[in-house]
């Protein structure tokens, strides 16, 4: 049978070289007497090398003031990543099996030993990579060893989209909410599989709510290795089970109906587990696997009286349109491997409260843990998972020969292959603010760019019940212009983010708005003083050029969003500065989002950029601080999508 051991309990040990060193040290023998730049520390795995070095004493930790800019020479070393296989936890491979050691994440690049055998290469955080370590294990080695030997030189928020080809996370290396801090290391869970008969590929779980309560549950899989038969179980929210047994050969294809069946809804994620056992010929399990699903129904609706050619961004869940009351998700630390399930919890309960229904997963970033999506299951939210492409403002065109298309579809297909499951994903996204302005104008992509037309096939492919967008905003039209209205331009829009005029004038836009869907809107606010202070974030500002010393160090990560400090006189204090600064975004937030949901179903939703920061910043466009705890526009906003006003 396949047996599969998480490798996440080893005792891992991290070690630091200058460029190449390892290489003379490759065996563990010589590892442990080498002279790494960097001398062995624990590190987990999943785990950042920061996280490592910070728990360690070795860098500072890098969110308070400037001191992100002293670890950002953990770019310019060579990584080992090593931990030692016991014989009990995994026996010798029978005749014709196999042990693989399969990575759903190394961020970025390197090469994976066992012992002194270099058993394979790898490049790229997106897609999970396997490693067949039989040859190695047989002639007796047991040391893994994970190297990374680099990362791209620059991602960052200003470049040329078309220049990038690299598949990494860009908002590492500095956006106008973060930094530049530049996580390598074992981004995604580690799992040694010993590969022995029959076993399941390609799993794909579909759930469906049918008319009446009723509802099925699809399973399709590809079988490599001899099998009699599978036996699939559906087990509800109250313990009662279903299973079905069917004969297979090199394939499974089954549908389970039910006869009632409990709705998953938005806030109210009710769950099926869905196991698949497939049984060899001696009546011993070969392979198993599990799933969770929830039955819904998901259509996107054309907005009344939109023009013919806008995307139909009306949201209906099991039958009731919903008003997308969203934020953009980012993620929730420059590190993202270090992210635990008390961060998640933090922010979704947050969300909850404020009657979020729609979490926008940006696309400069990468797919989020699998816990993620399994808590938005859980939680009962929407989730618009975007494809790793971003904007760039120099240009924001991605690459469109074949190699580069071929690879991005291939991410694609990872993605729905790992998460079509999940009823919490109601849409896909080829990327954020892919833009042509070519013609003079800026104008979002279509799916007819050939790197997201190749996107596209691929997800009708692996997912053909989802909806896919080229990218965000749609439409004839990047921004919401005033000058522009009545036209039919505005379809879905981004912006704005800040004002420079009065709070008459907000409103004045907002009430004459004519767009069908706001997914990016934003307005800035400080944090709060005891996070200033506790981040290293205060100086005195009795006089103006107190306060430009002030502005220069916050522009370490707010610099976009200081307009309103900078103009600021000193008057009150810093603490009358703060109260004033989140007052303001609150009230013209919260004036935003009320306008726009009274004007439902005309215009689909309101998605906030952005829900929560990344990294403590004196003032940003989030609804949550950096530790997750609610500014005042968080309360704001959840009376507006609660309807309370």
């Amino acid at each position: 049978m396949t047996s599969r051991f998480d490798l996440t309990s080893l005792e891992w040990t991290l070690r630091g070289w200058r460029v190449n060193d390892w290489e003379l040290e490759a065996g563990f023998a010589r590892l442990e007497a080498g002279r790494p730049d960097v001398a062995a520390v624990p590190v987990h795995a999943p785990g950042s090398v920061r996280g490592a070095l910070l728990a360690a004493g070795i860098v500072p930790d890098p969110a308070v003031g400037l001191r992100s800019r002293e670890s950002e020479w953990i770019e310019n070393r060579h990584w080992t990543y090593t931990a030692f296989l016991a014989d009990d936890q995994i026996g010798p491979p029978a005749d014709g099996g196999r042990i693989v050691l399969v990575a759903d994440s190394l961020d970025y690049c390197g090469v994976v030993l066992l012992g002194q055998v270099r058993v394979g290469e790898f490049t790229g955080a997106m897609t999970p990579h396997e490693f067949d370590l039989t040859e190695a294990w047989t002639s007796g080695e047991r040391m893994l060893t994970i190297v990374f030997t680099g990362v791209p030189a620059d991602l960052g928020q200003i470049g040329w989209t078309s220049r990038i080809r690299e598949f990494k996370a860009r908002y590492n290396y500095g956006w106008d909410w973060t930094p530049r801090i530049v996580q390598i290391g074992v981004a995604g869970p580690l799992t040694l599989e010993h590969r022995c008969g029959a076993r399941l590929v390609d799993l794909d779980v579909r759930a469906t709510l049918l008319e009446e309560g009723a509802g099925t549950v699809a399973v399709r899989a590809r079988i490599e290795g001899d099998a009699t038969h599978a036996v699939v179980t559906v087990t509800g929210p109250d313990g009662d089970a279903v299973s079905t047994t069917m004969e297979v050969a090199s394939t499974l294809a089954l549908t389970i109906d039910l006869h009632a069946v409990a709705p998953w809804e938005l806030g109210a994620g009710t769950l099926y587990r869905v196991e698949v056992d497939l049984v060899a010929g001696d009546g011993t399990v070969s392979d198993h696997a599990l799933r969770r699903v929830g039955f819904r129904t998901v259509r996107w609706l054309p907005i009344p009286g939109a023009p013919e050619d806008a995307e139909p961004w009306l949201l209906e869940i099991n039958g009731r349109t919903v008003f997308m009351a969203g934020v953009n998700w980012v993620p929730i630390r420059p590190d993202s491997a270090d992210v635990t399930e008390t961060d998640y919890r933090i922010r979704l309960d947050e969300y909850r409260r404020m009657s979020v229904n729609t979490l926008r997963v940006w696309g400069g970033a990468a797919r989020e843990q699998h816990l993620f999506y399994d808590l938005a299951d859980e939680y009962g939210f929407a989730v618009w998972q975007e494809l790793p492409l971003s904007s760039s403002g120099l240009d924001n065109l991605p690459p469109e020969d074949d190699a580069f298309a071929a690879e991005f579809a291939s991410i694609a297909q990872s993605y729905a292959r790992q998460l079509a499951h999940h009823p919490s994903i109601v849409l896909w996204g080829g990327g954020n603010e892919l833009i042509d302005e070519r013609g003079g104008s800026p104008v979002p992509l279509t799916a007819d760019h050939p790197t997201l037309a190749a996107a596209r096939t691929a997800l009708a492919d692996a997912d053909p019940e989802r909806r896919f967008v080229a990218t965000s905003p749609t439409g004839p039209s990047v921004w919401g212009d005033p000058d522009r209205r009545g036209l039919g331009l505005h379809h879905d829009v981004h912006g704005p983010w800040e004002s420079d005029g009065t709070f008459e004038e907000w409103k004045a836009y907002w009430d004459g708005d004519d767009a069908l869907l706001r997914s990016e809107v934003g307005m800035g606010g400080a944090s709060p003083l005891a996070m200033l202070e506790d981040r290293g974030l205060l100086l005195p500002v009795d006089t103006d050029e107190q306060r430009r010393e002030l502005t220069q160090l916050w522009s370490h990560s707010s610099a976009w969003w200081l307009g309103p400090f900078k103009s600021w006189d000193g008057e009150g204090g810093l603490a009358a500065w703060v109260d004033q600064s989140q007052r303001r975004q609150a009230e013209w937030l919260a004036y935003a989002a009320r306008a726009t949901r009274a004007r439902f179903p005309a215009c689909a939703g309101f998605v906030v950029w952005l829900g929560h920061d990344t990294f403590p910043c004196a003032v940003s466009l989030s609804l949550l601080d950096a530790d997750g705890a609610p500014k005042p526009v968080a309360e704001a906003l959840g009376r507006v999508f609660r309807g309370e006003g």
